[in-house]
Protein backbone atom coordinates (compact mmCIF):
# COMPACT_ATOMS: atom_id res chain seq x y z
CA UNK A 1 0.00 0.00 0.00
CA UNK A 2 1.25 3.27 -0.90
CA UNK A 3 1.02 6.37 1.39
CA UNK A 4 -0.59 9.50 0.29
CA UNK A 5 1.32 13.22 0.35
CA UNK A 6 -0.20 14.55 3.67
CA UNK A 7 -1.76 18.16 3.75
CA UNK A 8 -0.70 20.67 6.47
CA UNK A 9 -3.91 21.49 8.69
CA UNK A 10 -1.81 24.75 9.30
CA UNK A 11 -0.28 25.90 6.10
CA UNK A 12 -2.14 23.50 3.34
CA UNK A 13 1.43 22.88 1.93
CA UNK A 14 1.50 19.61 0.83
CA UNK A 15 4.20 17.35 2.25
CA UNK A 16 5.82 14.06 0.70
CA UNK A 17 4.74 11.19 2.21
CA UNK A 18 6.70 9.82 5.62
CA UNK A 19 7.06 13.49 7.17
CA UNK A 20 6.03 14.19 10.66
CA UNK A 21 6.43 17.82 10.42
CA UNK A 22 5.44 20.11 7.52
CA UNK A 23 8.39 21.15 5.18
CA UNK A 24 7.26 24.95 5.45
CA UNK A 25 5.81 25.85 8.65
CA UNK A 26 7.02 23.00 10.92
CA UNK A 27 3.84 21.97 12.24
CA UNK A 28 3.12 18.25 13.18
CA UNK A 29 1.74 16.33 10.72
CA UNK A 30 2.29 12.68 11.53
CA UNK A 31 -0.46 11.13 13.48
CA UNK A 32 -3.90 11.47 11.54
CA UNK A 33 -6.96 12.06 13.70
CA UNK A 34 -8.20 9.71 14.79
CA UNK A 35 -12.03 8.56 14.48
CA UNK A 36 -14.28 9.39 18.09
CA UNK A 37 -15.33 6.95 19.88
CA UNK A 38 -18.97 6.06 19.86
CA UNK A 39 -20.40 7.98 22.94
CA UNK A 40 -23.60 5.45 24.51
CA UNK A 41 -26.42 7.49 25.49
CA UNK A 42 -26.76 8.08 29.38
CA UNK A 43 -29.37 6.10 31.20
CA UNK A 44 -30.76 7.32 34.41
CA UNK A 45 -30.54 4.07 36.74
CA UNK A 46 -33.54 3.44 39.08
CA UNK A 47 -31.34 4.17 41.91
CA UNK A 48 -31.48 8.03 40.81
CA UNK A 49 -34.65 8.46 40.30
CA UNK A 50 -35.39 6.94 43.76
CA UNK A 51 -32.78 9.91 45.30
CA UNK A 52 -34.59 12.71 43.13
CA UNK A 53 -38.14 11.45 44.43
CA UNK A 54 -36.76 11.54 48.04
CA UNK A 55 -34.90 14.79 47.42
CA UNK A 56 -38.17 16.18 45.94
CA UNK A 57 -40.13 14.95 49.23
CA UNK A 58 -38.18 16.36 51.55
CA UNK A 59 -37.92 19.46 49.07
CA UNK A 60 -41.49 19.67 49.31
CA UNK A 61 -42.41 18.95 53.30
CA UNK A 62 -39.50 21.71 53.94
CA UNK A 63 -41.68 24.37 51.99
CA UNK A 64 -44.51 23.39 53.34
CA UNK A 65 -43.35 23.67 57.13
CA UNK A 66 -41.61 26.93 56.31
CA UNK A 67 -45.17 28.17 54.29
CA UNK A 68 -47.11 27.07 57.50
CA UNK A 69 -44.12 28.94 59.88
CA UNK A 70 -45.08 32.50 57.86
CA UNK A 71 -49.26 31.97 57.62
CA UNK A 72 -49.03 31.56 61.80
CA UNK A 73 -46.59 34.26 61.60
CA UNK A 74 -49.09 36.32 60.35
CA UNK A 75 -51.99 34.98 61.94
CA UNK A 76 -50.62 35.69 65.50
CA UNK A 77 -49.13 39.21 63.99
CA UNK A 78 -52.69 40.16 62.53
CA UNK A 79 -55.03 39.03 64.98
CA UNK A 80 -52.90 40.80 68.40
CA UNK A 81 -54.94 42.36 70.90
Amino acid sequence: MTERASVCGNCGATNPPGNNFCGRCGTFIGARPQAEPEQRPIVARPGDRRARRQALIVYAITAFFVLSCVILALVVIIWRP
